[in-house]
């Protein structure tokens, strides 16, 4: 397990991690120790405010925040948002076989057009605030689900969809997890929501069936537009969750301060 957990970080972030004979067999049976790195990057986050609550203000916190996990993760996510973003504004000629050959060319391409600069502002501009607005409402324990469930959220598409093409990182993951490893992963998102549900957030199982929703459906648009996922619709898949995550325990959060 624990070489597993290396593995994942290793491909995850950007730790340095030098592993030796790792096949692509060990990569793929990283993936039920995913949301492990996802805690991590909650553990780190709520470790940050509560050092940095001392001393600045929840703006300046969320800012010092979002650079940090960014710098724990590298472009990896990011990069898969934007090149996703540019490759669905793609307008289409009608034919499907061309288009989806025309998106994926899309995001092969290392520059970035209009669409993925547009859906990497929102991306940050919204984790900016809603982080600042839950830290101004002290609920920052939260982020250790929210992260967690990000990075669980790629295993459903994974063991579901299929891979749009035959290389690349998504093939070593898309459509070859099994049954067994999906619900091993799947254990500590759902201790974790189990706990701050009866701890005092009880709508959260109302969210994340919500955005179990929303992953059905970047599933299935994803599967039209391109013929299958890919690795950057993973990226783009972690990256999307968070936002919405965050979005909808806000909503939450202040709908039932309200009542």
């Amino acid at each position: 397990m624990i070489n597993r957990f290396l593995i994942a970080l290793s491909f995850l972030t950007i730790f340095p991690i030098k592993l030796k004979n790792i096949n692509e067999k060990d990569i793929l049976n990283s993936v039920i120790v995913f949301p492990f790195i996802g805690l991590l990057d909650g553990i780190i986050a709520v470790f940050l405010v509560l050092i940095l609550k001392q001393i600045f203000s929840p703006m300046v916190i969320s800012l010092l925040l979002i650079l940090s996990i960014f710098s724990l993760r590298g472009i990896f996510h990011m990069d898969g948002l934007s090149d996703t973003f540019d490759a669905l504004f793609y307008k289409e000629t009608g034919e499907k076989e061309k288009d989806i050959h025309k998106r994926l060319e899309i995001m092969k391409d290392s520059t970035v057009g209009v669409a993925g600069v547009f859906a990497l502002i929102i991306n940050i501009l919204c984790k900016f605030v809603f982080i600042k607005e839950i830290i101004e409402l002290n609920k920052f324990a939260i982020f250790l689900l929210v992260f967690t469930f990000s990075r669980w959220s790629v295993i459903p598409i994974i063991h579901y969809s299929k891979p749009a093409k035959n290389t690349g990182l998504g093939a070593l993951f898309i459509g070859k997890i099994n049954t067994q490893q999906f619900i091993i992963s799947t254990l500590l998102p759902a201790i974790l929501l189990i706990y701050f549900t009866l701890k005092k957030f009880s709508f959260l199982p109302l969210i994340v069936v919500f955005l179990c929703f929303v992953l059905f459906i970047l599933k299935r648009v994803f599967e039209k537009k391109f013929g299958g996922l890919t690795g950057d619709h993973l990226g783009a898949t972690v990256e999307i969750t968070e936002v919405a995550f965050l979005f909808c325990f806000l909503l939450c959060e202040k709908l039932w301060l309200n009542f």
